[in-house]
Protein backbone atom coordinates (compact mmCIF):
# COMPACT_ATOMS: atom_id res chain seq x y z
CA UNK A 1 0.00 0.00 0.00
CA UNK A 2 1.59 3.40 -0.65
CA UNK A 3 1.03 6.54 1.50
CA UNK A 4 -0.94 8.40 -0.96
CA UNK A 5 -3.78 5.52 -0.72
CA UNK A 6 -4.45 6.47 2.66
CA UNK A 7 -5.79 9.77 1.14
CA UNK A 8 -7.49 8.28 -1.69
CA UNK A 9 -11.33 9.05 -1.56
CA UNK A 10 -13.83 6.25 -0.80
CA UNK A 11 -17.14 4.98 -1.34
CA UNK A 12 -19.49 8.02 0.94
CA UNK A 13 -22.77 5.20 1.07
CA UNK A 14 -21.85 4.33 4.20
CA UNK A 15 -22.18 7.92 5.94
CA UNK A 16 -26.12 8.03 5.07
CA UNK A 17 -26.54 5.29 7.59
CA UNK A 18 -24.18 6.76 9.97
CA UNK A 19 -26.41 9.57 10.03
CA UNK A 20 -29.54 7.94 10.44
CA UNK A 21 -27.93 5.59 12.83
CA UNK A 22 -26.96 8.10 14.70
CA UNK A 23 -30.12 10.75 14.82
CA UNK A 24 -31.94 7.19 15.67
CA UNK A 25 -29.92 6.29 18.48
CA UNK A 26 -29.54 10.17 19.70
CA UNK A 27 -33.96 10.52 19.75
CA UNK A 28 -34.17 6.75 21.60
CA UNK A 29 -31.89 8.73 23.97
CA UNK A 30 -32.98 12.17 24.50
CA UNK A 31 -37.00 11.44 23.81
CA UNK A 32 -37.34 9.39 27.27
CA UNK A 33 -35.72 11.89 29.23
CA UNK A 34 -39.29 14.40 28.51
CA UNK A 35 -40.85 12.95 31.48
CA UNK A 36 -38.00 13.85 33.69
CA UNK A 37 -37.40 17.84 32.57
CA UNK A 38 -39.29 19.32 35.69
CA UNK A 39 -37.45 16.90 38.32
CA UNK A 40 -33.68 17.03 36.63
CA UNK A 41 -32.84 20.17 33.92
CA UNK A 42 -35.04 22.63 35.66
CA UNK A 43 -35.10 22.62 38.81
CA UNK A 44 -33.87 25.73 40.26
CA UNK A 45 -33.98 24.68 44.38
CA UNK A 46 -31.67 22.11 43.43
CA UNK A 47 -28.75 22.80 41.86
CA UNK A 48 -25.59 20.95 41.27
CA UNK A 49 -21.78 21.74 40.17
CA UNK A 50 -19.25 19.68 38.57
CA UNK A 51 -16.27 20.42 35.94
CA UNK A 52 -15.01 21.12 33.42
CA UNK A 53 -18.49 23.64 32.62
CA UNK A 54 -19.59 24.69 36.32
CA UNK A 55 -22.81 25.94 34.43
CA UNK A 56 -24.60 26.36 37.49
CA UNK A 57 -22.30 29.12 38.71
CA UNK A 58 -23.67 31.44 35.60
CA UNK A 59 -26.74 29.76 34.84
CA UNK A 60 -29.57 27.73 36.27
CA UNK A 61 -32.50 26.71 33.65
CA UNK A 62 -35.83 27.39 34.98
CA UNK A 63 -38.70 23.95 33.72
CA UNK A 64 -39.90 26.42 31.00
CA UNK A 65 -36.58 27.03 29.40
CA UNK A 66 -35.46 23.44 30.31
CA UNK A 67 -38.39 22.21 27.77
CA UNK A 68 -37.29 24.45 24.65
CA UNK A 69 -33.40 23.21 25.12
CA UNK A 70 -35.25 20.05 24.94
CA UNK A 71 -37.08 20.74 22.26
CA UNK A 72 -33.77 22.31 20.11
CA UNK A 73 -32.28 19.00 21.13
CA UNK A 74 -34.40 17.24 19.26
CA UNK A 75 -34.98 19.51 15.87
CA UNK A 76 -31.62 19.43 15.88
CA UNK A 77 -31.88 15.54 15.27
CA UNK A 78 -34.73 15.79 13.06
CA UNK A 79 -32.73 18.13 10.69
CA UNK A 80 -29.61 15.18 11.04
CA UNK A 81 -32.29 12.15 10.05
CA UNK A 82 -33.85 14.45 7.12
CA UNK A 83 -30.65 14.90 5.79
CA UNK A 84 -29.31 17.53 3.18
CA UNK A 85 -28.16 21.03 3.75
CA UNK A 86 -29.72 21.12 6.97
CA UNK A 87 -27.62 18.04 8.22
CA UNK A 88 -24.68 20.25 9.93
CA UNK A 89 -26.80 22.89 11.20
CA UNK A 90 -28.43 19.79 13.01
CA UNK A 91 -25.45 18.30 14.45
CA UNK A 92 -24.14 21.87 16.06
CA UNK A 93 -28.03 22.76 17.20
CA UNK A 94 -28.00 19.37 18.95
CA UNK A 95 -24.16 19.46 20.22
CA UNK A 96 -25.46 23.08 22.03
CA UNK A 97 -28.58 22.03 23.37
CA UNK A 98 -27.75 18.90 24.46
CA UNK A 99 -24.63 19.98 26.18
CA UNK A 100 -26.14 22.96 27.74
CA UNK A 101 -28.87 20.50 29.36
CA UNK A 102 -26.07 17.63 30.48
CA UNK A 103 -23.77 20.69 31.93
CA UNK A 104 -27.18 21.72 33.84
CA UNK A 105 -27.89 18.24 35.04
CA UNK A 106 -23.95 17.87 36.41
CA UNK A 107 -24.42 14.49 38.30
CA UNK A 108 -23.84 11.90 35.60
CA UNK A 109 -22.72 12.11 32.19
CA UNK A 110 -23.43 8.45 30.73
CA UNK A 111 -20.84 6.79 28.34
CA UNK A 112 -23.88 6.93 25.65
CA UNK A 113 -24.23 10.49 25.70
CA UNK A 114 -20.06 10.94 25.50
CA UNK A 115 -20.04 8.74 22.45
CA UNK A 116 -22.50 10.87 21.04
CA UNK A 117 -20.33 13.50 21.15
CA UNK A 118 -17.88 12.04 19.61
CA UNK A 119 -19.94 10.91 16.94
CA UNK A 120 -21.41 14.36 16.47
CA UNK A 121 -17.71 15.20 15.79
CA UNK A 122 -17.38 13.04 13.46
CA UNK A 123 -20.57 13.63 11.29
CA UNK A 124 -19.48 17.77 11.24
CA UNK A 125 -16.14 16.26 8.89
CA UNK A 126 -18.40 13.98 7.05
CA UNK A 127 -19.91 14.81 3.52
CA UNK A 128 -23.55 14.57 5.53
CA UNK A 129 -25.05 17.23 3.63
CA UNK A 130 -24.94 15.85 0.43
CA UNK A 131 -27.51 13.74 -1.44
CA UNK A 132 -26.85 10.62 -2.95
CA UNK A 133 -23.80 9.26 -1.05
CA UNK A 134 -24.09 5.87 -2.06
CA UNK A 135 -23.02 6.95 -6.06
CA UNK A 136 -20.47 9.28 -4.36
CA UNK A 137 -16.42 8.84 -3.15
CA UNK A 138 -15.38 11.23 -0.76
CA UNK A 139 -11.95 12.24 1.58
CA UNK A 140 -11.63 9.29 4.63
CA UNK A 141 -10.65 12.09 6.49
CA UNK A 142 -14.08 11.76 9.05
CA UNK A 143 -13.93 7.77 8.71
CA UNK A 144 -10.01 7.95 10.12
CA UNK A 145 -11.67 9.91 12.69
CA UNK A 146 -14.32 7.93 13.21
CA UNK A 147 -11.58 4.58 13.53
CA UNK A 148 -9.63 6.39 15.80
CA UNK A 149 -12.11 6.97 17.93
CA UNK A 150 -13.60 3.55 18.36
CA UNK A 151 -9.78 2.16 18.86
CA UNK A 152 -9.81 4.19 21.64
CA UNK A 153 -13.41 3.42 23.40
CA UNK A 154 -12.33 -0.50 22.82
CA UNK A 155 -8.68 -0.59 22.87
CA UNK A 156 -8.93 0.69 26.70
CA UNK A 157 -11.45 -0.49 27.76
CA UNK A 158 -10.17 -4.68 26.62
CA UNK A 159 -6.55 -3.44 28.01
CA UNK A 160 -8.28 -2.46 31.27
CA UNK A 161 -9.92 -5.60 31.54
CA UNK A 162 -6.44 -7.71 31.12
CA UNK A 163 -4.20 -5.40 33.58
CA UNK A 164 -6.70 -4.84 36.19
CA UNK A 165 -8.84 -8.01 36.41
CA UNK A 166 -7.50 -10.13 33.92
CA UNK A 167 -8.15 -13.49 35.93
CA UNK A 168 -11.62 -12.83 36.88
CA UNK A 169 -12.76 -11.22 33.87
CA UNK A 170 -11.46 -14.44 31.82
CA UNK A 171 -12.90 -16.95 34.60
CA UNK A 172 -16.58 -15.43 33.58
CA UNK A 173 -16.54 -14.07 37.24
CA UNK A 174 -16.52 -10.50 36.64
CA UNK A 175 -19.13 -10.63 33.52
CA UNK A 176 -21.49 -12.79 36.24
CA UNK A 177 -21.11 -10.46 38.78
CA UNK A 178 -22.09 -7.15 36.41
CA UNK A 179 -25.40 -9.41 34.84
CA UNK A 180 -26.37 -9.17 38.56
CA UNK A 181 -25.66 -5.92 39.19
CA UNK A 182 -28.15 -3.49 40.65
CA UNK A 183 -28.00 -0.20 38.74
CA UNK A 184 -27.12 -1.99 35.20
CA UNK A 185 -28.28 -5.67 35.67
CA UNK A 186 -30.79 -7.72 37.05
CA UNK A 187 -32.81 -8.55 33.80
CA UNK A 188 -33.93 -11.42 33.74
CA UNK A 189 -32.27 -13.03 31.14
CA UNK A 190 -29.14 -11.66 31.94
CA UNK A 191 -29.38 -13.32 35.98
CA UNK A 192 -30.17 -16.68 34.52
CA UNK A 193 -26.58 -16.05 31.91
CA UNK A 194 -25.02 -15.11 35.31
CA UNK A 195 -25.34 -18.72 36.49
CA UNK A 196 -24.09 -20.28 33.60
CA UNK A 197 -20.12 -20.70 33.46
CA UNK A 198 -20.22 -22.25 30.07
CA UNK A 199 -21.87 -18.95 28.78
CA UNK A 200 -20.07 -16.49 30.70
CA UNK A 201 -16.78 -17.77 30.43
CA UNK A 202 -16.46 -17.85 26.51
CA UNK A 203 -18.45 -14.37 26.26
CA UNK A 204 -15.69 -12.89 28.55
CA UNK A 205 -12.96 -14.28 26.20
CA UNK A 206 -14.37 -13.07 23.40
CA UNK A 207 -15.45 -9.44 24.68
CA UNK A 208 -11.92 -9.26 26.18
CA UNK A 209 -10.22 -10.33 22.55
CA UNK A 210 -12.52 -8.04 20.61
CA UNK A 211 -11.89 -4.82 23.03
CA UNK A 212 -8.04 -5.64 22.53
CA UNK A 213 -7.71 -6.34 19.24
CA UNK A 214 -10.02 -3.89 17.97
CA UNK A 215 -7.36 -1.08 17.16
CA UNK A 216 -5.05 -3.84 14.84
CA UNK A 217 -7.88 -5.86 13.34
CA UNK A 218 -10.39 -3.07 12.24
CA UNK A 219 -7.48 -1.54 10.06
CA UNK A 220 -7.24 -4.66 7.51
CA UNK A 221 -9.92 -5.11 5.29
CA UNK A 222 -10.12 -9.51 5.56
CA UNK A 223 -10.35 -9.23 9.23
CA UNK A 224 -12.90 -5.71 9.05
CA UNK A 225 -16.20 -7.53 8.54
CA UNK A 226 -15.72 -9.92 11.13
CA UNK A 227 -14.41 -7.99 13.65
CA UNK A 228 -17.44 -5.80 13.36
CA UNK A 229 -19.71 -8.95 12.85
CA UNK A 230 -18.11 -9.83 16.51
CA UNK A 231 -19.37 -6.34 18.21
CA UNK A 232 -22.59 -5.98 16.44
CA UNK A 233 -23.36 -9.77 18.33
CA UNK A 234 -21.68 -8.21 21.49
CA UNK A 235 -23.75 -5.22 21.58
CA UNK A 236 -27.08 -7.18 20.81
CA UNK A 237 -25.87 -9.38 23.94
CA UNK A 238 -25.38 -6.39 26.13
CA UNK A 239 -29.13 -4.68 25.23
CA UNK A 240 -30.33 -7.57 25.99
CA UNK A 241 -29.14 -9.11 29.11
CA UNK A 242 -27.86 -5.59 31.17
CA UNK A 243 -29.49 -2.35 31.57
CA UNK A 244 -27.62 0.45 29.85
CA UNK A 245 -29.68 2.35 28.40
CA UNK A 246 -29.31 3.10 24.40
CA UNK A 247 -25.58 2.25 24.79
CA UNK A 248 -25.52 -0.35 22.08
CA UNK A 249 -27.70 1.60 19.31
CA UNK A 250 -24.98 4.29 20.15
CA UNK A 251 -21.75 2.50 19.50
CA UNK A 252 -23.71 0.17 16.33
CA UNK A 253 -25.12 4.06 14.61
CA UNK A 254 -20.90 3.98 13.50
CA UNK A 255 -20.59 0.27 12.28
CA UNK A 256 -21.71 1.43 9.00
CA UNK A 257 -18.74 3.56 8.14
CA UNK A 258 -16.91 1.72 10.39
CA UNK A 259 -17.50 -1.14 8.16
CA UNK A 260 -14.51 -1.38 5.49
CA UNK A 261 -15.75 1.31 2.51
CA UNK A 262 -15.56 -1.71 -0.44
CA UNK A 263 -16.86 -4.47 1.52
CA UNK A 264 -19.71 -1.51 2.71
CA UNK A 265 -20.09 -0.99 -0.95
CA UNK A 266 -20.73 -4.66 -1.79
CA UNK A 267 -23.36 -5.35 1.09
CA UNK A 268 -24.86 -1.66 -0.47
CA UNK A 269 -24.96 -3.78 -3.98
CA UNK A 270 -26.24 -7.14 -2.90
CA UNK A 271 -29.29 -5.52 -0.58
CA UNK A 272 -30.19 -2.94 -3.40
CA UNK A 273 -29.83 -5.29 -6.10
CA UNK A 274 -27.69 -2.47 -7.66
CA UNK A 275 -24.55 -2.63 -9.96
Amino acid sequence: MKVSDLYAPQWAGGWTGARIGFACAALLTWIPRASGIGDVYGVDDMVFLRGPFYLADVLVLTEPTAWAVWGATIAGLVLVALGGRGAKPGVLLYLLASTLLLADEALNTKAYDRLLMWLAAGLLLAPIAERGLTQRWRSPLARWFMLLVFCALYGSTGWLKIIEAGPHWLSGEVLANHLVHREFGLRPLGVWVSGQPWLTMPMSWITVLFEAGFPLLIWWRRSNPWLLLVGLLMHIGIGLLMNVGPFSFVALAAYPILLHPESARALWQKLTGGE
